[in-house]
């Protein structure tokens, strides 16, 4: 389904976001992608879905290489992102019958596929609601449905659950398993979450600095630290002779340490615990906190990150940021810079301009229209919109573009 031959991404001459990247994705897997920020997800994905073209190297989807045939890869993938990418002005048909119009699709396969969509996501006679006026969960369904209205072999996911409720977030991936056990679908996926891809996932990536670490399944990864890990706590981190000392240990397959803690990864923990903490005293070393547990999604990505998955910014906008450049986007950061560097002074309050903007319409978009009118602000009447809606499903009437003219002109 996804084929990815020595992968190179360079923005600046001699810097690469992706160095060197190989990884085969089959028909029918789940496939997770876990990396830290700035490690080059988001730069991969952009690359998969043909808004970036590579530097070198060469990528297939659906049997379709990026370059030479970019409008068959894009008509062979379905795409959700962090942010929902939903009109909240308009109905939830409007919305899919937008979507299905940009396919390309005739009006009676987007109908049957809308009512198809609605059902499978328990949302019938929903069609007429605004997406405004949805739920965090209900919009998130909307946003799939959406991307699957042409049905595609393939759907990215872009940490699909971030901000969802535990409810809403299982519900959600109740939906994608049967996408992909029933249907036969491959997704693409990145998440917030650890124990999704840990539960979810048939095999997993780990990219680090534009490096493919590591591939393999959820299971393999976690076997090939040991069958226990030790956790220890220690006043302050261990000097790198002690922990030399401590790696050529015969016991250990495993041992990383991060600022006061070392985790020593064995087989039968349990049985050889005793004589590890009478071995360390011998070394002159007391530990503050002793536990012993099964390794998990968090020490393999610990493994081949050096970064702890819970106390790293992993939830955060990656190496190209939020809606506003937030966070960790350096491009962001680069063009703020130069904007702010400006000989002429009208482009020093653009940062902050700019945010305050996309601030107000996120927040509009986020906090609804409101409860009293269940429709946006200065919301034409069915008299005054531009395309009528019908009285069954509010589906759109697209303009006539000769109309739209004739009015323009009067």
């Amino acid at each position: 389904m996804i084929h990815i031959n020595h992968l190179i991404k360079e923005f600046d001459p001699g810097v690469r976001a992706l160095d060197d990247i190989s990884l085969h994705v089959e028909a029918g897997e789940v496939f997770g992608f876990l990396g830290p920020n700035g490690a080059g997800k988001t730069t991969t994905i952009k690359i998969l879905t043909t808004l970036l073209r590579p530097t070198s190297g060469t990528v297939t989807v659906a049997g379709h290489d990026i370059n030479k045939n970019p409008l068959a890869v894009r008509m062979s993938f379905g795409y959700i992102g962090q942010q929902i990418g939903l009109d909240p002005a308009l109905t939830v048909s409007e919305n899919m019958l937008l979507q299905g119009r940009l396919y390309h699709l005739p009006e009676k396969i987007i109908q049957e596929r809308m009512e198809t969509m609605l059902d499978l996501f328990d949302m019938s006679g929903q069609g007429g609601q605004w997406v405004g006026s949805l739920s965090g969960g209900l919009k998130r369904r909307v946003d799939i449905a959406t991307a699957l209205i042409h049905k595609p072999k393939l759907l990215f996911l872009d940490e699909p659950t971030i901000g969802l409720d535990p409810k809403s977030r299982s519900d959600l991936w109740a939906y994608l398993k049967h996408l992909n056990k029933e249907e036969g679908m491959t997704l693409f996926l990145t998440s917030h979450y650890l124990d999704e891809v840990d539960q979810l996932s048939t095999r997993v990536g780990i990219l680090d600095s534009g490096h493919l670490r590591i591939i393999g399944t959820p299971d393999m990864l976690k076997d090939s630290l040991g069958q226990d890990a030790i956790h220890l706590t220690f006043n302050q981190a261990l000097q790198p002779e002690v922990l030399s000392t401590i790696r050529k240990k015969e016991w250990f397959k495993e041992v990383i340490q991060q600022e006061e803690e070392t985790r020593l990864y064995l087989e039968n923990g349990q049985q050889l615990l005793p004589k590890v903490l009478q071995w360390l005293d011998t070394l002159g070393l007391t530990a503050k906190s002793v536990l012993l547990a099964r390794p998990t999604f968090d020490d393999v990505y610990l493994k081949y990150t050096g970064k702890n998955w819970l106390l790293s910014d992993a939830s955060g906008q990656g190496e190209w940021g939020g809606w506003r450049g937030g966070g960790n986007n350096k491009w962001a950061q680069k063009w703020q810079k130069k904007a702010l560097e400006s000989p002429t002074g009208r482009d020093k309050n653009l940062e902050k301009e700019g945010g305050d903007t996309w601030k107000k319409w996120d927040d509009q978009a986020e906090s609804g229209w409101g409860e009293n009118q269940g429709k946006p602000p200065n919301q034409k009447t069915d008299a005054e919109h531009p395309w009528p809606r019908k009285k069954n499903q509010g589906e759109a009437k697209w303009p006539n573009d000769a109309e739209s003219n004739k009015s323009k002109r009067g």
